[in-house]
């Protein structure tokens, strides 16, 4: 082996320099070691993106006993729909929110991922599929934006919120466990509307890689049916290098109180910020080679299926990168004190606990 071997740098646990320092001892004087990391930690989450988010600033021991860092990391292979829906049909599902929906060409946008996680910080590898719409705050005018275009979905505002909906997790045949590790993360720290059932997902190139099929199958029943030709198999695909980092409360983790009441299976809605860097390949949705069918699943299928959604768009990447931040819900002692002195000012004023 060469000297390239050794390429890595940071901090190094104790035993491992131990362990470098006798190896190099054994070694010739043209092979220096300096001093590293443990290699399994360069085995990981490799692409230089990553380093920023290196050091973890906070963890969540789940109900399970599983830690999930944050930031949390995630890599993986995607397909991105972009479609329209009835904006009156669903948001009457929704409408004790503190949102709107954006309308573009007067319907609600819905983006569905379907998700092939090669490695991620909550369980490794598995494979999922959500949806979620954007919305603007109530009591702002309701942002409508004009169809001009199938890349009228993409929609670029400040005021853009992300509201996540619904999403289903699955193991791949190769890392059992993981899809469940997935969801108590999620759920525990976002607030995700992860079905607390794992399923039976399916995500497979095609074609000679030119195709993308998805199969997810929930509780008996089937949930989502994808076959797509990625749109960089053949020319006039647009290809876009992104290298994002959201606001700190972009991201809607789940409906309003997990939407429990409601059937959404949430958990708890919290706001976060997210930051990824991928290349996406997009091209207009084409009836002739691209299909999506939605079953009878309760959960997934049925809320996307009654607001009528009709895909518009398709993109697809094979390097994203994503990194998912702590929640801004929680906040430091000295915030928490600030608080309680404002409430204990209100309520020697006569203001009633419970209208603060």
């Amino acid at each position: 082996f060469g000297s390239s071997w050794f390429e890595i740098s940071g901090p190094v646990c104790e035993p491992c320099l131990r362990a470098m320092a006798s190896l190099a001892r054994s070694l010739p004087r043209s092979l220096a070691l300096s001093k590293t990391r443990c290699f399994a930690a360069t085995t990981r989450f490799a692409d230089p993106w990553f380093r920023q988010y290196d050091k973890a600033t906070d963890g969540f021991v789940d109900s399970m006993g599983f830690m999930s860092r944050l930031p949390l990391r995630l890599e993986s292979t995607n397909v991105f729909l972009y479609g329209t829906v009835d904006a009156e049909k669903m948001w009457k599902e929704f409408d004790d929110e503190d949102f709107v929906p954006i309308l573009v060409g007067g319907k609600a946008v819905v983006n569905l991922w379907f998700n092939n996680f090669i490695d991620t910080d909550c369980g490794g590898e598995y494979l999922e599929t959500w949806y979620n719409t954007f919305v603007t705050a109530k009591g702002e005018p309701q942002l409508e934006l004009p169809m001009e275009s199938p890349f009228s979905m993409l929609i670029q505002d400040p005021r853009m919120l992300i509201y996540l909906q619904r999403v289903i997790c699955g193991d791949t045949a190769g890392n059992p466990g993981a899809a469940m590790k997935a969801i108590c993360g999620g759920r525990s720290v976002f607030g995700f509307p992860k079905h607390p059932v794992p399923a039976s997902v399916r995500y497979e190139y095609a074609a000679e890689g030119k195709a993308m099929e998805f199969d997810g199958k929930h509780l008996d029943n089937e949930a989502v049916k994808l076959r797509v030709r990625l749109p960089e198999a053949d020319e006039g695909a647009l290809s876009i290098p992104m290298d994002v980092k959201s606001g700190p409360d972009v991201c809607i983790g789940s409906p309003r109180l997990g939407g429990t009441h409601k059937g959404d299976n949430g958990s708890h809605q919290v706001r976060y910020g997210q930051a990824f860097k991928c290349t996406q390949h997009i091209k207009p949705w084409d009836p002739s080679t691209d299909s999506i069918e939605f079953g009878s699943d309760g959960h997934y299928a049925l809320p996307i299926k009654r607001w009528g959604f009709e895909p518009v768009l398709k993109a697809h990447t094979t390097d994203m990168k994503i990194a998912a931040f702590k929640p801004i819900n929680w906040i430091s002692g000295s915030q928490a004190e600030a608080i309680v002195a404002e409430h204990e000012a209100k309520l020697a004023k006569g203001v009633k606990a419970g209208a603060l």
